[in-house]
């Protein structure tokens, strides 16, 4: 069974509290499996690895197609983003930078030598295979989950937010994408108006459609993005109506 004809990973763990998607029980522990398993389908034989501009979730999915292929990937990003990465089991090679103009130029010559570039930040084509696998999670969460009407997600690139707010949407539904505070970083979340490539930024076209709220002050700073996400659900007014979609989270035992 591939990524997407898997269960979705869905449960609540607290009574009465949000619904989470645990995106950490895919194979390579992120929900990225589900975005990139359609992505890489076209990427042609003869490339010699993958690279990408992540320190959290896409690097994982991306070590995971890469070492079924037989390929390397290589992932660019920050200190933390490398510490992370490492904690996560991430098997591929981590490039340090300290800014998005250095990691792009990293990138960029990779791709020049024969590497796949998934160009996350700027690919509008990532949302479409979001809403391949969101289509399905629409259908699951109707058919199980009839109390849901509220869907939280961890703000990175914007692909997932962007892909989510297309199918549920129309029918009724609010997306809201949570970025991370300034100066308390999120491994995997950005905030868009100090990190973000303008007008070429995947996110430019659908910021006037999509809002973007900014997590709480955490009591503990750097405690990571499950927390942020359960504690802006909590917050709401019917924490029981939200859907949190967790990138890489894992439930706690018997949840």
């Amino acid at each position: 069974m591939n990524a997407m004809d898997a269960p979705f990973p869905l449960t609540r763990p607290d009574v009465n509290g949000p619904a989470v998607l645990w995106g950490g029980m895919c194979e390579s522990g992120s929900l990225k499996d589900l975005t990139y398993e359609h992505c890489l389908a076209v990427v042609p034989e003869d490339v010699r690895g993958f690279v990408e501009i992540s320190g959290s979730s896409t690097a994982l999915a991306l070590d995971l197609f890469g070492r079924k292929r037989g390929l390397p990937t290589v992932a660019v990003t920050d200190a933390s983003g490398r510490d992370h990465l490492v904690s996560r089991g991430f098997r591929g090679q981590v490039r340090t930078i300290t800014s998005l103009e250095e990691a792009g130029e990293i990138c960029l010559r990779y791709e020049q030598a024969g590497w796949f570039w998934p160009k996350q930040f700027t690919n509008v084509e990532l949302v479409g295979c979001v809403e391949l696998w969101g289509s399905r999670l629409l259908r699951e969460v109707r058919a199980n989950w009839p109390g849901i009407r509220h869907v939280v997600c961890g703000f990175g690139t914007g692909a997932t937010v962007v892909g989510l707010h297309r199918v549920f949407a129309p029918l009724g539904y609010s997306v809201m994408g949570l970025q991370a505070r300034e100066g308390d970083p999120v491994p995997g979340w950005r905030n868009y108006a100090l990190q973000n490539l303008e007008d070429q930024d995947l996110f430019h076209r659908f910021q006037g459609e999509i809002p973007l709220s900014t997590a709480s002050e955490a009591e503990r700073p750097g405690t990571g993005a499950l927390e942020s996400l359960l504690r802006y659900a909590n917050a709401h007014p019917h924490p029981e109506q939200v859907l949190v979609i967790s990138h890489d989270g894992r439930p706690r035992p018997g949840n």
